[in-house]
């Protein structure tokens, strides 16, 4: 009986410390209301939220934009926008945030930056403009975007025109070799294969050299004394033929180089008369209405620019391209006619002899 007693005992002195424990627990439990999880993390967590439009006067609103977003931690997604344009990100932790707008009819929006507050809401609204098309780009340069159109068609016809008459200028075969043949058909006193030889080859520096050998061989058919002066003379008349068909329309390229940056000058002039006058009729509330004048001003310089710097370099490459052919074809022409005199010399020593 005394032993039952003395367990007992210890049982209850083991057992009041939990239950002592268990009490002061539901207690607490009871003092106030009960937070679960889902709302602690609600409470330290924020929200971006916005619109996306366009911008037109209107804010025409973007369906099915694409926000994608990327913040502290390595945190990121993507969510698109409802019909009415809006969109919403949630549960984001705080920090800041970079968002890129993207739309398959309107230019990307990229590094927009917002911040993000525990238990907080950030608005931020995107406005995103169309893409750029060629008629577009046309319209916002205003009345000058017609001489700079036919600027741009002259540049590319004439480049293209040059580039096919030089290609088509270049003699078959060097004109290392064309000397060579040449002054081996002269030596073996051969004149007419010689002449074969530059109708083969074809090109400016071959029909000019033509020219000449032709000349010397009528003088030796019709047994005249031919001279250096009458073989130079023949030769500069082939000259005056083949030079003006290389520079042809080289001259269009020249205009088109200096005019462009006019007519891209003259529409930055007219564009900010744009801009002045709203000012001066709405004052500077909203730059939106600026935007034209200033985009026709920027817009013109931009395209007169674009259209002469490829046409003054082309021009300049021509010219000299040009320039190298007439002093090669001055130098081989010179040899030539030496080559000739003194075959004749050489003949005539003979005869004598």
């Amino acid at each position: 009986m005394r032993g039952k007693l003395i367990l007992a005992l210890m049982i209850a002195f083991a057992v009041l410390p939990v239950a002592y424990v268990l009490a002061q627990e539901e207690a607490a439990g009871t003092g106030g209301e009960e937070t679960t999880p889902a709302e602690v993390t609600s409470a330290q967590t924020g929200t971006i939220r916005g619109s996306v439009f366009d911008t037109s006067p209107e804010r025409k609103p973007i369906p099915n934009a694409e926000i994608s977003y990327v913040g502290p931690g390595g945190v990121s997604g993507t969510v698109y926008s409802d019909d009415a344009g809006n969109y919403e990100i949630k549960n984001l932790p705080p920090g800041t945030y970079v968002l890129q707008a993207r739309h398959r009819k309107y230019a990307e929006r990229r590094n927009l930056s917002v911040i993000v507050t525990p238990g907080g809401e950030a608005i931020y609204d995107i406005k995103m403009r169309p893409k750029d098309t060629p008629i577009t780009y046309f319209q916002k340069m205003g009345i000058c975007a017609y001489p700079l159109a036919i600027c741009s068609i002259l540049m590319l016809t004439f480049i293209i025109e040059r580039l096919i008459a030089l290609i088509k200028a270049r003699t078959k075969i060097s004109s290392e070799q064309l000397v060579a043949q040449i002054t081996e058909a002269l030596r073996n006193d051969n004149v007419m294969e010689a002449v074969s030889i530059c109708e083969e080859a074809g090109g400016p520096l071959a029909n000019v050299l033509k020219a000449g050998l032709l000349r010397y061989s009528q003088a030796m058919i019709e047994e005249k004394e031919v001279t250096k002066e009458d073989i130079q003379e023949a030769i500069q008349e082939a000259g005056l033929l083949e030079i003006p068909e290389l520079e042809r329309n080289l001259a269009v390229l020249g205009t088109v180089a200096a005019v462009a940056p006019l007519f891209g000058l003259l529409g930055t002039v007219t564009g900010m008369i744009k801009s002045f006058t709203v000012i001066a009729l709405e004052g500077t509330g909203d730059p939106q209405q600026l935007a034209g004048g200033i985009s026709e001003a920027l817009l013109t310089t931009a395209t007169g620019l674009s259209i002469a710097i490829p046409s003054l370099i082309a021009y300049n490459a021509f010219d000299a391209w040009i320039s190298r052919r007439v002093t090669e074809i001055e130098q081989v022409s010179t040899e030539i006619i030496n080559t000739l005199l003194l075959g004749r010399r050489s003949a005539g020593s003979k005869q004598e002899a």
